[in-house]
């Protein structure tokens, strides 16, 4: 008969994914765990609320909610194998088909691992006590409409930049309600304005059917669950200049993105129920509809770069603009593997840098963007970008006299 094996630290059952692991990850120091604790150091007391977050998980993936666990400290999803554990900062992990834990049943890379199975997400707790538990809103077949409440400056310029996508000088609604700053405090203010927009005589149909699940979260914004009015919709983050998503202080989490589960008590706070059901969110109103569409919805695939002399000066300085342009866009379109493509793009510009006469500053700026509009963190798409610029000056670029977008260009690497 195989012995059980039981953490060293709080002594609860342990099933190891890497030889020699004696610990739970989250007995060990790090956020994600796996690096032993100093000898002598003290196990902390488990806090009341796990259970409570784990019947929280049980609960909504009986209702046929993808459920994935959170670190408590980042309210990020827990890494796993060492092929993600030890990924540098700001890097893509192994590739997820080469990937151990998810055939294994164990979680990693995030909403991948996202389940409705009610032994797995048990083993989960029991490996990780803490864990905060997530909806995964593409698998579950819900949209997080996400509204902050953070201290963010207006977008510079309010008419285009308070609902990106919709210029609210050529609408018809006064201008007193859009360009006094005074008005704007938070997501919700911009989100009753959309509703004034767009949404006709019933703006909120109060019928059940109707209702989404309202949480209050622990920063004083408000998070709305609903049925996803469409099939492959993608995450659409809100942007503080007003350039791309809903409105400003509004994210749309859809697709390979997650919200924390409606009830959770983390460090931070409770997200507090404040209406509907858990287990049933309701459909959105159809001008709500219609306006996730319109900034969710997968974008169509660019047209090939057009063919351009290879040669310095101003059609040199297009062809970088093109690579840099397509590229954005190609990103755009991605559900996982952002950080590699990002990778790929910011070397590829590096290579052509010099020969383009574009500055370095300047690219960089553009291909952060191009990162952070997919929903990445500023600070990461920086660290991704210049790390592979860096790589890709190295290893400098001249195209052919003719190149074309499908053409590899002359001393591209192998």
């Amino acid at each position: 008969m195989t012995r059980k094996l039981c953490c060293a630290r709080c002594r609860r059952p342990l099933d190891p994914v890497y030889p020699g692991q004696c610990e739970h990850p989250r007995c060990s120091p790090g956020v994600t765990g796996w690096i032993p604790r100093p000898a002598g150091a003290r196990h902390a007391e488990l806090p009341d609320v796990e259970t409570g977050n784990l019947r929280i998980a049980l609960k909504l993936a009986a209702a046929g909610q993808y459920i994935l666990p959170l670190a408590p400290a980042t309210k990020r999803p827990l890494g796993n194998c060492t092929g993600c554990r030890d990924t540098p900062a700001g890097l893509q992990p192994h590739p997820l088909e080469a990937c151990p834990c998810l055939p294994a049943g164990r979680w990693c890379h995030g909403v991948r691992a996202a389940t409705t199975d009610p032994a797995r997400l048990t083993s989960w707790w029991a490996a990780e006590p803490a864990a905060v538990p997530a909806v995964a809103a593409g698998p579950s077949g819900l949209v997080l409409v996400d509204i902050d409440a953070h201290a963010d400056e207006l977008p510079p310029v309010l008419a285009t930049g308070l609902l990106p996508g919709i210029d609210l000088a050529a609408e018809n609604v006064p201008r007193c309600r859009w360009d006094d700053p005074r008005r704007f405090r938070d997501g919700r203010d911009t989100l009753r304005l959309l509703a004034e927009l767009r949404g006709g005589p019933e703006t909120w149909p109060a019928d059940p059917a109707r209702q989404p699940v309202a949480v209050t979260t622990p920063s004083a914004g408000r998070h709305l669950w609903y049925q996803a009015p469409a099939d492959g919709l993608r995450q659409a983050l809100s942007d503080t200049r007003g350039r791309y998503g809903l409105a400003w202080q509004v994210d749309i989490k859809a697709g390979w993105s997650y919200g924390i589960a409606p009830g959770t008590v983390t460090a931070a706070g409770t997200y507090q129920i404040a209406g509907g059901d858990p287990g049933q969110p309701g459909r959105m109103p159809g001008w709500l509809a219609r306006e996730i569409i319109r900034v969710a919805a997968p974008r169509a695939a660019p047209p090939p770069a057009p063919a351009v002399a290879g040669r310095p000066g101003p059609a040199a300085r297009r062809y970088l603009d093109t690579v840099i342009n397509r590229g954005a866009d190609r990103l755009a379109l991605l559900d996982d593997g952002r950080k590699r493509a990002l990778a790929a793009l910011a070397y590829q510009t590096g290579g052509l840098l010099a020969w383009s006469g574009h500055s370095e500053d300047e690219v960089i700026e553009r291909l952060t963007t191009a990162g952070t509009a997919t929903g990445m963190p500023a600070g990461q798409a920086r660290r991704i970008v210049t790390r592979s610029l860096a790589n890709g000056l190295k290893r400098p670029l001249t195209p052919e006299p003719t190149v074309t977008a499908n053409a590899r260009p002359a001393g591209a690497r192998q």
